[in-house]
């Protein structure tokens, strides 16, 4: 679970197949070695060959955007994506008439291609975008994804077809507010029947993950539901690696939506699945998982907190009590975390004196990195630091003990050491505060 989570479906989509676009033609990279690299001018795009095409979708994916402004490097950008959505749309026509599994491959590359450039043109654009586009995406992914099935062992052009299609939908979903889930259901299931079995399982993992979001909106019923379909979808199944990631996805959307007591419930029911797994990559998530419960439960409750500053001196928490304490998990490396230092400087002034202070927990893993930050900003309350080999980062013991998997992250603690607020930043640090400060 990160910090930088979506709220935007769109946007993460888009992202996760700028990654795997870029992975995918770099990786082929190597094996096109001497091929022909796209060049400017005319080009008559009909006559190239499949190993042109993809030369030129690599060269195009390696430009960087020119310009002396922000407008004009926009306007570059947008060509270049423009110019990408041209020639992905020759080869996927010129590739899908192929019927060996290379050149099918060549039509899922391009229609990966043509999704980025399409999402990034529609987050270019003034105006609202149109789901047509992305309706044809689908279609045609849905087309490869059966042309692929003639390959047995072709994993790879069968899963980007999938994914493809799954991203496509959810965009249309999201410009024309249809039911995106709705109208996948019936390919997914028939993904789930495929008779590869690679496919089948991710078309399985695909269709419980469509059945288990949720949004911004999403009630408590709609946590109850998804919270029901994984306890029994997991009752009597072997969690294996793959499995993690929607089930962290789910119990950081459940912990968003303000859900605690379904996301207590939930880390709970997974910690103790995690701990009896074979796997020790599975097996050592336990902790984290106890950790959540354990911090999701402190609002009204004694916060444990022990550790060493940055100078070198022992924190003694017990010296803490009669103060209001903001416990601020951060690093230099992590921009929400920074940005958010000027509202908490502007609390420490209006309140130390009546009796606020902060502890930093800084997570970097280099000691030097933080000094010379702190040197540089100067931040008037103490920080702690374990440099302890394994011990930092997110191993930090603290970070551990708390299931903190993203920051910024921030614990605020009464006069008596008991948890206010778990999400105390912004203006509702300054609510808090002069409830317990001014009495408002």
């Amino acid at each position: 679970m990160s910090m930088f989570r979506h709220r935007d479906f769109l946007f993460c989509s888009s992202f996760l197949l700028l990654w795997g676009f870029s992975s995918t033609l770099w990786a082929d990279e190597q094996a096109n070695a001497g091929q022909p690299s796209a060049t400017e001018g005319d080009v008559d795009l009909q006559k190239e060959s499949l190993q042109d095409l993809h030369a030129r979708l690599m060269d195009l994916n390696r430009k960087t955007p020119k310009g002396n402004t922000r407008e004009e490097m926009f306007g570059n950008y947008r060509k270049i994506q423009e110019e990408m959505l041209e020639v992905a749309r020759v080869l996927y026509d010129k590739a899908i008439k192929g019927e060996d599994a290379k050149e099918l491959n060549f039509a899922a590359i391009a229609l990966t291609a043509q999704y980025r450039a399409q999402t990034f043109l529609a987050r270019l654009g003034g105006e609202k975008p149109s789901a047509a586009p992305f309706e044809k995406l689908a279609s045609e992914a849905k087309e490869l994804f059966r042309a692929s099935q003639v390959a047995k062992d072709d994993f790879q052009t069968a899963g980007m077809a999938v994914q493809v299609t799954v991203q496509s939908m959810m965009a249309v979903g999201q410009l024309d507010g249809s039911d995106a889930i709705a109208k996948l259901t019936p390919f997914l299931e028939e993904v789930s029947q495929d008779s590869r079995p690679q496919i089948a399982a991710l078309g399985k993992q695909l269709l419980l993950q469509s059945q288990l979001q949720l949004t911004p909106s999403s009630g408590p019923e709609d946590v109850a539901r998804v919270v029901g379909l994984l306890k029994q979808e997991y009752a009597d199944r072997t969690i294996e690696v793959q499995d993690v990631q929607t089930i962290e996805d789910v119990l950081t959307q459940i912990e968003r939506l303000g859900q605690t007591s379904a996301a207590v419930q939930l880390s709970k029911f997974f910690a103790q699945k995690f701990a009896a797994s074979d796997q020790p990559q599975i097996k050592q998530l336990a902790s984290r998982l106890e950790g959540t419960a354990r911090r999701l439960e402190l609002p009204g409750h004694q916060m444990e907190l022990s550790g060493t500053f940055l100078d070198g001196s022992s924190l003694d928490w017990a010296s803490y009590r009669g103060k209001v304490v903001l416990v601020d998990f951060w690093a230099t490396w992590c921009g929400p975390c920074r940005a958010e230092f000027p509202n908490v400087i502007a609390n420490y002034e209006k309140y130390h004196d009546q009796g606020f202070d902060v502890i930093g927990v800084n997570i970097d893993d280099e000691k030097s990195t933080v000094e010379a930050f702190l040197q540089k900003e100067k931040l008037p309350w103490k920080t702690l630091f374990n440099d302890q080999p394994g011990q930092t980062g997110f191993n930090n013991p603290l970070v551990r003990r708390y299931g903190i998997s993203g920051i910024p992250t921030v614990i605020l603690v009464d006069r008596e050491g008991k948890v206010i607020s778990l999400d105390a930043r912004g203006p509702e640090l300054g609510r808090l505060l002069a409830e317990q400060f001014d009495g408002k």
